[in-house]
């Protein structure tokens, strides 16, 4: 599809529209936080913050100890947490919030507030053992990006509770943002105020309604006085970052289960969540009257013996090895490529010293490495033979690649939104995505959208088709866009739902409030991903134990220690206790466990799934070809219907036949090449 100036203009709405764009910071926001409305904007020059602070703390609540009784306590949701129309509060789904010891080894201390949202089931005869999800991180939110779609097939027979752990989202977030706040209640000094507000760049550009900038590196902040900043700022409150712990929301997670009166549940864990969901897995006999774990589907496993320092080091280079391996195992490309990662590793050992030059390009190892890292889509399948080409001076497919001619077909097509033939405007929609490859077709659907809701769609649409469809498919997308008229649209139950997305995500101050929590919540809480991964992994490593890791790679070209020297010293000055060194211990648990492993996973490779599945007593470990990070995106895609499988019964025999198909088709060397 063509951009052009036109469709990037009508685009500026997407944003209003997008799925991932919108619901609320908190579901328990202070009274006294007043609301920001589209007539005001947030000074946020240093010297005027202090006169900005209202608006901030709405925008970020700091976190609290609660004044409530321990136990279940059903709240409204804030404006924005679920957008669907055919979603409907009180009826498809319910929010709350569980109060629980601030720490668990003084019961009778002050509590926290954990937000949780309930997804009930569709089916008319659910099973009572609910699915909770784990999200990743430390630090994403599962309730502010609740996935409704993902659970389709699922849902049917089950609820689907979605969970903010303690310093998350709805859960008393420990970030850069309510730390500043905090900082401007208490009066800090300027120097902590200044520094707090480079780390907090982003939320005050989205608090005065500017472009948001990318937040900065932590390399780049006095992350020291940062930590001491706002471990006293915290304390200051009440809120001990000591018990901001995997053990601690462990713990959180069975007692919510138990609260809602379940006597059985099931996990979905996601990266992070995966080490919380093996955490619960391990101490399960420990829990007090838990209910009982059915089932576990570890998606991007992070077993919690894995030390954070050291693997991350392996974090860009073990594709590589899994790609090589895949050639290696396929006789096909074995047989045109053999000894291909030796020739790989000679090919950067040269690289290093000289750059590459033919048909008037210099080619320097680090754009060959910008092409090997980046094994999106289908491009797997063509490294083998840029590898062989590079060797021989030969720059075909490197440029293929880099320009996108090659490798952008998807791994595995996934099924449009269902569309209802009967209705014109959906029919139009089906057939002229028909005329389309899957990418074009889901964009295509994105613009229609957008031109549905506006005031004159016909003409709308029109031009989206004339400047984005040029040539002999966008006449014959014209050709059916002239059989829809205006009644049709305005009868059409497709368009209704358009316009009541867009009424959802714009208008009141209360929805604008929403969509600025959700961006501002949307960055992992930098407090929360220090306390976890302090406790669990710095305290118990040293930055030599990342530089041993390098020195053992077999391609050290594709991966750098900056990483892990930048973490090893995320926690000084933050005062966090260590966990006990036996949290490094193999988890030990029987509980049926299926592990969703992408093979191409950069954060955890496939040794951390191997691992997990070496642990476990009744597991199985399933590699997706062509995946990355996070493998179970979509209800009706062959991860998604293993998994829905395995959620229905646990112990039946998985069908994989879907996995086969995603298998990389190795490109074979051009004619003329040896």
């Amino acid at each position: 599809m063509k951009k052009c100036a036109y469709l990037t203009s009508i685009l500026l709405v997407a944003s209003l529209v997008s799925p991932n764009f919108g619901a609320a910071e908190t579901l328990d926001a202070p009274e006294e936080s007043a609301e920001v409305t589209d007539n005001e904007s947030v000074n946020t020059n240093s010297h005027d913050l202090e006169g900005a602070l209202e608006q901030l703390s709405a925008l970020a609540p700091p976190p609290r100890l609660s004044d409530r009784e321990p136990g279940l306590h059903t709240i409204s949701c804030l404006p924005g947490t679920v957008r669907s129309p055919i979603e409907v509060e009180g009826a498809t789904y319910t929010c709350g919030v569980l109060t629980v010891p601030q720490n668990w080894g003084s019961p009778d201390g002050r509590n926290l507030d954990l937000g949780f949202l309930v997804a009930r089931a569709t089916g008319e005869t659910p099973q009572p053992d609910p699915l909770i999800f784990l999200a990743g991180g430390p630090g994403a939110s599962g309730v502010l990006a609740g996935d409704f779609d993902k659970y389709e097939r699922v849902r049917t027979e089950r609820d689907i509770i979605f969970f903010d752990i303690r310093g998350v989202g709805v859960s008393q977030r420990l970030g850069f943002e309510e730390c500043l706040v905090l900082a401007l209640e208490n009066n800090a000094p300027a120097d902590q105020i200044n520094a707090l507000q480079a780390a907090a760049v982003r939320f005050l550009a989205i608090a005065n309604g500017e472009a948001a900038p990318s937040t900065p590196g932590l390399s780049d902040l006095d992350l020291p006085l940062l930590n001491a900043t706002c471990w006293e700022q915290f304390i200051s409150r009440g809120i001990d970052p000591n018990q901001f712990t995997t053990a601690s929301s462990a713990r959180d997670t069975v007692e919510l289960i138990k609260a809602l009166g379940r006597d059985a549940f099931n996990i979905e864990g996601a990266s992070y969540g995966t080490r919380l969901a093996m955490t619960i897995m391990d101490n399960m006999a420990e829990y007090e009257n838990a209910p009982e774990l059915r089932s576990v589907i570890l998606d991007s496993t992070f077993p919690p013996s894995v030390y954070l320092i050291r693997s991350l080091v392996r974090s860009d280079h073990d594709f590589m090895l899994q790609l090589l391996d895949e050639c290696q195992a396929d006789a096909v490309c074995d047989g045109a490529y053999p000894n291909l990662a030796a020739r790989l590793a000679a090919l950067l050992n040269r690289l290093e010293k000289t750059s590459l030059r033919a048909n008037g390009e210099t080619v320097t190892i680090d754009d060959v490495v910008d092409q090997l890292t980046d094994v999106t889509n289908t491009r797997a399948g063509f490294i083998p033979r840029m590898i062989a080409e590079l060797e021989l001076g030969e720059l075909d497919t490197y440029l293929a690649l880099r320009a996108g001619e090659i490798g952008t077909a998807p791994a595995e097509p996934l099924p449009a939104a269902a569309l209802d033939p009967s209705d014109p405007v959906q029919a139009f929609i089906a057939d002229a995505s028909a005329l389309l490859d899957d990418n074009a077709a889901a964009e295509f659907r994105v613009y229609v959208n957008i031109g549905l809701v506006q005031e004159e769609p016909l003409l709308t649409l029109q031009a989206i088709i004339a400047e984005g469809f040029p040539g002999e498919t966008g006449d014959q997308m014209l050709e059916m866009l002239q059989k829809l008229t205006r009644p049709d649209i305005a009868a059409s139950p497709y368009v209704a739902q358009q316009i009541a997305i867009m009424a959802s995500a714009e208008g009141t101050p209360e929805m604008q409030m929403a969509n600025m929590r959700l961006s501002i919540a949307g960055g992992l809480p930098h407090f929360l991903f220090s306390s976890i991964h302090c406790a669990d992994d710095i305290l118990h490593e040293r930055f030599e134990d990342a530089v041993n890791s390098y020195n053992d790679l077999q391609l050290p070209q594709l991966a750098d220690l900056d990483m892990s020297r930048t973490q090893a010293g995320r926690c000084e000055k933050w005062p966090i206790s260590a966990a006990p060194i036996e949290v490094k211990d193999p988890v030990s648990s029987s509980v049926p466990t299926i592990i969703l492993q992408g093979a191409y996973d950069f954060p955890t490779p496939v040794y951390m799934g191997r691992r997990a599945d070496r642990e476990l007593e009744s597991s199985i470990l399933v590699l997706i070809p062509q995946q990355g990070h996070g493998t179970w995106n979509h209800a009706e895609s062959c991860v998604g219907r293993i998994a829905t499988g395995f959620v229905q019964n646990p112990d039946a025999e998985i069908e994989l036949g879907c996995v086969d198909a995603r298998e990389p088709q190795w490109a074979l060397p051009l004619e003329g090449q040896p």
